[in-house]
């Protein structure tokens, strides 16, 4: 198993459930590998902050993966920028409060922190993105199903 980080394998970073259940190839490039990489090293400073092991469910899609999935054409996750992931232990919420608090202290710098459907209760996950080439956002939101529809509130909402 090709390992990108000390706590991070490639296999992990790169796995896809709709690839799997459709036979679709999930490789990046090289350029693409270098985004994982970067973010593999972000999240072992989260795990090492946190003091917990992170699973992350997704992290790169390839842009057919992505159009399968219904990801944005300019997602982080297409580009290997994103992970969506959680912290053994603790709830989506929990978890995201200490990656804002890592901020604040000057420990973590994210484009985007995203709560993504706390109603789901265990069901949530947290979205952390990077801009491995620019400014940072530090943007904070929560995603939550109205009517059908994802809707992005701003801030941490639980």
């Amino acid at each position: 198993m090709t390992q990108v980080t000390q706590n991070f394998s490639l296999r992990e970073l790169t796995r896809s459930e709709t690839a799997r259940r459709m036979g679709v190839e999930n490789i990046p490039t090289e350029k693409e590998m270098q985004n994982i990489r970067k973010t593999a090293e972000q999240l072992e400073k989260i795990r090492e902050y946190v003091g917990r092991g992170i699973i992350v469910t997704s992290c790169f899609r390839s842009e057919r993966v992505n159009k399968l999935v219904g990801g944005s054409p300019t997602s982080a996750h297409r580009f290997g920028s994103a992970a969506d992931c959680d912290a053994i232990g603790m709830t989506s919420f929990a978890f995201a409060k200490k990656l804002i608090e890592m901020r604040d202290v000057g420990k973590l710098v994210f484009d985007q922190l995203i709560l993504e459907f706390p109603e789901r209760g265990d069901g949530a996950w947290v979205h952390i993105g990077f801009r491995h080439n620019g400014a940072q956002r530090n943007q904070v939101m929560t995603s939550v199903k109205r009517g059908g529809k994802t809707v992005y509130l701003q801030g941490l909402v639980p």
